[in-house]
């Protein structure tokens, strides 16, 4: 499946459907967002889905003390937890890539 591959998640399609309906909804969110994000931003930001059942997702939960996923990072720092809409985490991107230096040089549309 495609969608699969946007987030950097490869499993079984076949996996999938075993899944309860909002676990698969909120993976389609994610999926959509990635997507945008890839298309929009290319190689300007990085996406690392991580699992929050696995030893990363873990430590991460531990050491940003992350109560519920989803959640999103951008630099180590917690943003949003829950699903941010894709316009609130374009906007929080365009403000950090704004502060970490000039934009002249990308095609990131406004």
């Amino acid at each position: 499946m495609q969608v699969m591959h946007a987030t950097g998640m490869s499993p079984y399609s076949e996996q999938l459907e075993d899944y309860p309906e909002d676990v698969k909804k909120q993976y389609f969110q994610l999926s959509e967002i990635a997507q945008k994000l890839k298309a929009e931003f290319g190689g300007l930001v990085l996406l690392d889905p991580v699992d929050s059942a696995s030893p990363q997702g873990v430590w991460l939960s531990i050491r940003h003390r992350i109560l519920r996923t989803p959640c999103v990072l951008i630099h180590g720092s917690k943003v949003f937890s829950g699903f941010p809409s894709y316009e609130e985490l374009r906007a929080k991107i365009l403000k950090i890539l704004e502060r970490s230096g000039p934009l002249a040089s990308t095609q990131v549309s406004r």
